[in-house]
């Protein structure tokens, strides 16, 4: 019986004590994702019609700023834990970019805000946040957007065609070398050596056509002297 009494006021007091630190312990906040207003969506950052910079870091000229926030109406518990935004690029191709990777959450006392950073020209097409325990149909915000001005497209590929262009002229002008060579064998070299040659054999017939006739005439007047 003693036993049975003991286990007993055992029991009773873990019940007692679990029930006290039930007490003690606030629920886990439970995390939900939320959606973007659908009534700043799309837009570019340059056709947003808040224009600011603030609550971003500096951006390069060449990059667009987004900032985004979590109205008190969404009934949410703290600031945001991250945002997901969609958007699409100049040539049309979906991109996404996060406040983890491309951006960051805006800290300071009273401040619900969130920024993502994009190349500029890009069209913000939609967005998501993962928030504490928000009321039924909450939403956040674009806020405001700092528009940058698109990077011109490089000149390089344009000039690159002329390379060829210019290269091309030079087997051109290599190849009037092997002309010009081959007119010397045949307008000078031939004509010089052939005529000289030509008078020499000329020549030399004529001389021996001379002898000949000499010969002949001194051999008759000799057959005539003993005659």
């Amino acid at each position: 019986m003693q036993l049975k009494r003991t286990l007993q006021t055992g029991l009773a007091a873990a019940a007692g004590i679990a029930a006290a630190l039930a007490l003690a312990t606030p629920a886990q906040a439970e995390e939900v994702i939320i959606l973007i207003n659908r009534g700043n969506i799309p837009t570019t950052a340059a056709d947003f019609e808040n224009q600011s910079c603030d609550n971003l870091p500096d951006l390069a000229p060449d990059e667009d700023g987004w900032v985004f926030v979590l109205p008190a109406s969404a009934g949410a518990e703290g600031n945001f834990i991250s945002v997901t935004a969609t958007y699409a690029d100049e040539t049309g191709t979906e991109r996404t970019r996060t406040t983890g990777n491309d951006g960051g959450i805006v800290e300071g006392s009273g401040d619900n805000k969130a920024y993502i950073i994009t190349p500029a020209g890009w069209t913000l097409l939609d967005a998501d946040a993962l928030v504490n325990d928000p009321d039924e149909g909450a939403f956040f915000n674009l806020t405001h957007a700092c528009a940058g001005t698109p990077g011109e497209e490089p000149s390089s590929p344009g000039e690159e065609p002329s390379s060829p262009t210019e290269e091309s002229s030079s087997p051109g002008e290599e190849s009037s070398v092997p002309g010009e060579e081959s007119t010397s064998p045949t307008g000078t070299t031939l004509p010089t050596t052939g005529t000289p040659l030509t008078i020499a054999l000329v020549s030399a017939a004529a001389l021996a056509a001379a002898g000949a006739a000499l010969f002949l005439v001194q051999r008759r007047r000799r057959e005539a002297q003993d005659w």
